[in-house]
């Protein structure tokens, strides 16, 4: 290994390679396209509704909030079954589920694997 690469190497290894983002952050003007599987309209309902009434469903990973007046007189949560590329929506708002938004958290926190640091190795340029 050619050693102006060794303190990469250094910082992936110690996980300090990108600073951990709060998952679960809401992402205002976004949605995600795709893997509804169920539309609830909410005559007085927010943005906050329907990150619960995501976390209320197992099946559930990631939702979109459309305000009233936008699609309709009424305002509605989409409910996804997975968690799609956000997409620039000017006024709506998505989210993900809190377990999904943990499960991410969790996994920023830990150092690479062995076989993570093999893998991130082999792609660096050949010195020679």
């Amino acid at each position: 290994m050619h050693l102006r690469y060794a303190p990469i190497l250094i910082i992936l290894a110690c996980g300090l390679a990108a600073a951990p983002s709060d998952a679960s952050d809401r992402l205002t003007g976004w949605t995600r396209i795709g893997s509804v599987y169920e539309r609830i309209n909410l005559t007085q309902g927010n943005q906050a509704m329907c990150a619960a009434l995501c976390d209320e469903q197992a099946q559930c990973r990631s939702w979109v909030w459309t305000p009233p007046g936008l699609e309709g007189v009424d305002g509605h949560c989409a409910l996804l079954a997975s968690t799609p590329a956000p997409r620039r929506a000017p006024q709506r708002v998505t989210g993900l589920a809190s377990d999904i938004a943990a499960q991410i958290e969790a996994a920023s926190e830990r150092r690479p694997s062995a076989r993570e640091i093999a893998a991130l190795r082999a792609t660096l340029p050949d010195p020679h």
